[in-house]
């Protein structure tokens, strides 16, 4: 008798559905039943989104471009927008954080505490087309992260980097231009996805 694998299971399309998330076969979008999603409503789907198993989606609001993969273990969080573009990567156990407490002790910390007790910084993250982050890379609130950034595993960034240029560390430093060779691949895949579709 042969045995599937244990928690390998992804939503169905009709799942999806009844979460809201409309015509997700057509688009291929797979989230893992893993995941912890505190509100679907709060995400926007392109085609062809993969979230892999132990997620944790708890931001104020997530757009997905096309082509995006968010890697097993992940958290996106905070009370601002996080927006990945189109073929964009987020590794095994990064963290995307778009709030964080002030570490400094000067106030209270934790969301268990009242609002006027703490002082915390809030900002929007931007992941760019083509942009893929390393795996354990951490993201801090209010950076930016343009067309074309890789990073390596383990990279802090906070702040604003340069496109298409390939970053590590912590705090991250730039280490070398990254190639853009996938600029190609992509008008290629395209333009397969047109002939395919008129063939259809």
């Amino acid at each position: 008798m042969t045995r599937r694998g244990m928690n390998s299971d992804f939503l169905t399309p009709d799942e999806l559905e009844q979460y809201g998330v409309q015509d997700a076969a057509r688009r291929n979008i797979l989230v893992h039943k893993t995941c912890v999603i505190l509100d679907f409503a709060r995400i926007e789907f392109g085609s062809n989104v993969r979230i892999d198993p132990y997620c944790v989606i708890t931001c104020k609001q997530l757009q997905l471009g096309d082509y995006i993969h968010i890697g097993g273990g992940c958290t996106l969080s905070g009370d601002a927008r996080i927006r990945i573009g189109d073929f964009g990567g987020i590794s095994n156990h990064s963290l995307i954080f778009t709030s964080s407490d002030d570490y400094s002790g000067r106030s209270l910390t934790n969301p268990t505490v009242p609002a006027e007790f703490t002082h915390v910084h809030t900002d929007e993250i931007s992941v760019g087309r083509h942009a893929i982050l390393g795996g354990r890379t951490i993201v801090l609130p209010g950076s930016n992260i343009p067309d074309g950034v890789s990073t390596g595993a383990g990279t802090l960034v906070k702040g604003n980097l340069d496109p298409w240029m390939i970053y590590a560390g912590s705090p991250a430093v730039a280490i070398k231009p990254r190639v853009k060779d996938c600029l190609s691949l992509e008008a290629e895949l395209r333009a397969s996805q047109i002939v395919q579709s008129s063939l259809e």
